[in-house]
């Protein structure tokens, strides 16, 4: 079996829109202009202070455990069907034909079997992963909001979506994670355009390759 990556927090601004709360009123800039009120547009990176939180490492500490557990099982049952297989394969030579495909279907359903574990745990690590995350994000979602409003940013975006230029003096980063109560990382320990990595999912190992003889 290959070495499985560890894990990392997986960062959801685009990930999880589903969930994402809007961080100011949905209102146009034109007809915010019309209405008379000044435009103050502000960015910051959701996924930046994501993986920053303290939250970030227990999140991340779970989904390895949940993983751990996934992989060991998978395993097992892989090891399992390599035995089975080894001895189909010593034995088919003088097995009755009857014998012969009850083993056959019997590998056929273990490998079926490791297969659907390894979806059902890929799915599993999602959705355990979007539960442990939204409560997070509604706490930065719900900063962003309060930080918005206290200094007259009239619209806010998420930097790892659709914002491809704006000016330094923008960026509220700092703002939200003061309000978070999140201490910026030293320089080199993080960057604000960081993608952090999505975590991997438990891969089943390949099946034992029939090795040729009568069908």
């Amino acid at each position: 079996m290959k070495k499985i990556a560890a894990i990392c927090i997986i960062s959801t601004a685009i990930g999880f829109a589903s969930i994402a709360q809007p961080v100011t009123e949905q209102k146009t800039a034109a007809t915010e202009a019309k209405a008379g009120k000044p435009v103050k547009i502000g960015y910051t990176n959701v996924n930046y202070i994501l993986s920053i939180s303290p939250a970030s490492k227990i999140i991340q500490k779970q989904l390895e455990e949940t993983q751990k557990q996934y992989l060991k099982t998978i395993e097992e049952k892989n090891k399992e069907l390599e035995a089975k297989f080894e001895s189909y394969q010593k034995g088919q030579g003088t097995m009755p034909e009857a014998i012969k495909k009850d083993r056959e279907e019997e590998l056929r359903t273990l490998q079926r079997s490791i297969q659907s574990l390894q979806e059902n745990a890929q799915e599993d690590l999602r959705k355990k992963e979007q539960d442990l995350v939204k409560p997070e994000l509604d706490k930065i979602y719900k900063a962003v909001n309060e930080v918005a409003k206290i200094n007259g940013f009239t619209h806010v975006f998420n930097s790892d979506q659709v914002l491809l230029y704006a000016e330094e003096e923008s960026d509220i980063t700092d703002l939200v994670l003061n309000k978070l109560g999140i201490e910026e990382p030293k320089e080199g320990e993080a960057k604000k355009d960081e993608t952090p990595v999505k975590p991997v999912a438990p891969s089943a190992p390949s099946a034992p390759k029939k090795s040729g003889g009568k069908k």
